[in-house]
């Protein structure tokens, strides 16, 4: 491949990474998938949904002007690159915002920068607004039901499905491998 075109193809992934992207953010102000309850599945859809369009763009344009120059490599590149950035993003910033203590507290901290807590004070405004007030605790529970790692029995008790022994046999095994404290995923033991 000659550099002028190695650069032709640089500028269609750059233009349609950045048109995905563009659709992607703004799908999350649309009804797009908005019949999804959890915010992180809804954004998982949303990815793949927009990688999938900018693939098959690719593939139009492999198809009607540049053909030999684009590859079914360079479509499912794309494909893999555009979902697997996004995901990452995705997990770490809006979904670590939706959900994380710790971006709750910085920002409680923040919105009062001009006072001093002490670790009680913010405890107890943590319990009162973000568990009790924001429901963070029915929230959580209601996706564990969606995600259908906890299933309703007949007598309206709950109870963990296989799914959910897997995904802990998951977690547990990250601990392991990780060092992590386990308290968490064993706060019985």
């Amino acid at each position: 491949m000659n550099v002028r075109k190695f650069f032709q193809l640089l500028l269609i992934y750059v233009v349609l990474v950045l048109a995905g992207t563009a659709a992607y953010v703004i799908s999350f102000r649309t009804p797009l998938f908005s019949g999804t309850d959890v915010f992180f599945f809804r954004g998982i859809y949303i990815i793949l949904f927009w990688g999938i369009v900018i693939a098959i763009a690719m593939l139009c344009l492999k198809i009607f002007k540049f053909g030999e120059l684009i590859t079914i490599r360079d479509i499912l590149l794309l494909f893999a690159g555009f979902c697997c950035v996004h995901v990452v993003i995705f997990t770490h910033l809006p979904v670590t915002a939706d959900r994380s203590i710790t971006v709750f507290m910085l920002g409680y901290m923040s919105d009062n920068a001009t006072q001093d807590f002490s670790e009680q004070e913010i405890e107890e405004y943590f319990v009162s607004k973000y568990v009790d007030e924001y429901e963070a605790f029915d929230k959580r529970f209601h996706e564990q039901v969606y995600a259908g790692t906890v299933e309703e029995t007949s007598d309206g008790r709950y109870r963990i499905t296989e799914n959910g022994i897997r995904l802990m046999k998951i977690y547990d095994t990250t601990a392991k491998l990780y060092l992590l404290d386990d308290k968490l995923i064993h706060p019985d033991k």
